[in-house]
C-alpha cells in the first residue's frame, strides 16, 4: 500500500506540474501545483476524519517524491508533451492508486475491525473517490479553470467510483485480489472506454 500511495505521489506531481508548464509558469509555479496536485485530495480526505498529523508530515518521502517528479516534468516537459498517451496513462495510475489508498485509509481509521456497514461503504467509496481527484479539483480551482474530472464527457469521476467500490467490497475477500481488480477497472474505464484513453489512440484508425 506505501509504495502504490508514493507512486500515486509521483504521477499526480506530474500532470500538476505539466499543466504549470504549460501556462509558463516558472519553476516554482511548477512545483506548487505539482505538490498540491498530488497531495491535495489526501489532504482533504484526512481532515474530513480527522486523521492528524497530515500523511506527508509524518513521512517526508510524500514531499520529496512530488518534488522530485515535479522538478523533471518541468526540465522535460517535451517528452510529456510528445507523448501525451503516455502522460494520460501516468494520470489513470496515480488515480487507480490513491482510489485504493483513499478506500483503505478512511475504512481503517474510521471502520476497522466493524465489517461492512453501509456506512463505512459510502463513507470509504466518497473518500476513495475524493482522494483520486481532490488534488485536481484544488489545483484547478487555484488556476481558475472548470476541473477536468467535472467537465461533461469526462469519465474521471466514475472511474474513481468504480475502482473504490470494487476495491472495498473485494478488500473482505481479499487485499490483493482487490488491489489488481481496482487498478484494472480503473483503467479500463479511463484507457479503453474513455475516448481519450490510450486504447483509442492506438487503434483509432482501425
Amino acid at each position: 500500500m506505501y509504495y502504490l500511495d508514493l507512486v500515486g505521489i509521483f504521477a499526480f506531481a506530474v500532470t500538476g506540474a505539466l499543466k504549470a508548464k504549460g501556462r509558463d509558469l516558472h519553476l516554482f509555479g511548477a512545483l506548487f501545483l505539482g505538490i498540491i496536485t498530488s497531495i491535495g485530495g489526501g489532504t482533504v480526505r484526512d481532515l474530513i476524519i480527522d486523521r492528524t498529523p497530515l500523511f506527508y508530515l509524518k513521512d517526508p518521502n510524500y514531499l520529496i517524491i512530488a518534488i522530485i517528479a515535479s522538478t523533471l516534468t518541468y526540465f522535460v516537459p517535451t517528452f510529456f508533451k510528445k507523448w501525451y498517451s503516455f502522460f494520460r496513462l501516468i494520470d489513470s495510475i496515480g488515480l487507480s492508486a490513491f482510489a485504493i489508498i483513499g478506500v483503505s485509509v478512511t475504512y481503517s481509521h474510521l471502520f476497522n475491525g466493524k465489517g461492512f456497514t453501509i456506512i463505512s461503504f459510502l463513507v470509504s467509496i466518497l473518500l476513495g473517490m475524493m482522494t483520486g481527484f481532490g488534488g485536481g479539483i484544488v489545483r484547478d480551482a487555484i488556476m481558475g479553470d472548470m476541473p477536468l474530472s467535472l467537465k461533461k464527457g469526462s469519465n474521471y469521476i466514475s472511474s474513481a467510483f468504480f475502482g473504490s467500490l470494487s476495491f472495498y467490497l473485494l478488500t473482505f475477500v481479499n487485499v490483493t485480489l482487490a488491489i489488481i481488480v481496482s487498478i484494472i477497472i480503473t483503467l479500463f474505464f479511463r484507457e479503453i472506454i474513455s475516448p481519450f484513453g490510450l486504447y483509442k489512440r492506438i487503434f483509432k484508425k482501425t
